[in-house]
């Protein structure tokens, strides 16, 4: 069943599997023109950045599977003042694939269309959010997305530079090393809420980078990088929320599974960093 309201001005993706399960009974499935990984609605009053909401975005209409981007590479030792200039330009196939996040459902919360739809857009959206976030950092390629954590030609410090946010900042520095302009960053929750301390977060909010606080970026890590130049998430568009095949979660009882389709094409890997953080003793001193 395709979406009633493609706009989602009236009904919520919660909204929309609630009456397609009142429809369709346990083969409800109803199809999405929209990523549902940005409809969390407690991100309405409470902003919090995704890997997803760092990158510049492309809607892909064709039907296939790969994609074929862009893709720029420095010498390995450039030194020069602009290496810039002796980038290599190629062309790589970048693959899409379904990120996908399950989560059982009771048997009370199914008979509730109310209940159902404040499930699926408070448990169900949020699961989905932090599977994207795991994949567009870690994922292993193949037939699918390679994470940032993993692309041949990101840039890796591992000598902080005195406190947290003196090694951002040198971080964002050399992230502008080969012409980008650091505008992102990704850290963990251990490493995020300390800098709210001192209004760090704050004057980088002036200049103009956002920041995403993850659990899918280890302790003691950041990345850095000219998010809108450098990357792009390729956007399907089409999501499917529905219930669980039989077996599909590995437990008894019923379920729902959320379903986003997407891609992520690195064309310079560069103008990333991946910056191993100072301890707590480090951050006090």
């Amino acid at each position: 069943m395709l979406l009633d309201d493609p706009e989602l001005r009236r009904r919520g993706p919660g909204e929309e599997f609630a009456l397609a399960r009142a429809r369709m009974g346990d083969k409800a499935s109803v199809t999405l023109r929209a990523a549902i990984s940005d409809l969390f609605p407690p991100a309405q009053r409470r902003p919090r950045y995704t890997v997803r909401h760092l990158l510049r975005k492309a809607v892909i209409g064709t039907d296939s599977d790969e994609i074929t981007v862009f893709r720029e590479r420095a010498a390995p030792d450039d030194e020069s003042a602009a290496p810039e200039w002796g980038f290599q330009v190629g062309i790589t196939a970048t693959g899409l694939q379904t990120i996908t996040a399950a989560v059982p459902v009771p048997d009370e919360i199914l008979a509730d269309p109310a209940a159902l739809a404040a499930f699926v857009d408070f448990r169900l959206l949020v699961r989905l959010g932090t599977a994207e976030n795991d994949v567009l950092l870690n994922g292993k390629g193949g037939d699918g997305i390679l994470g940032l954590l993993h692309h041949a030609g990101v840039r890796k410090v591992n000598d902080p530079a005195g406190t947290v946010a003196d090694t951002l900042i040198a971080t964002a520095a050399l992230c502008e090393r080969h012409g980008g302009s650091a505008d992102g960053m990704v850290l963990h929750p251990d490493d995020w809420w300390p800098l709210l301390g001192d209004g760090f977060l704050d004057r980088l909010t002036s200049a103009g980078v956002k920041v995403s606080r993850t659990r899918m970026v280890p302790p003691g890590t950041a990345v850095v990088g000219d998010f809108t130049a450098a990357a792009t998430l390729l956007d399907r568009r089409q999501s499917t929320i529905r219930m669980a095949r039989e077996g599909e979660l590995g437990i008894g009882g019923a379920g729902i599974v959320a379903e986003i389709q997407e891609g992520l094409a690195v064309h310079l890997p560069g103008h990333f960093v991946v910056a191993q953080l100072p301890t707590v003793g480090a951050i006090k001193g």
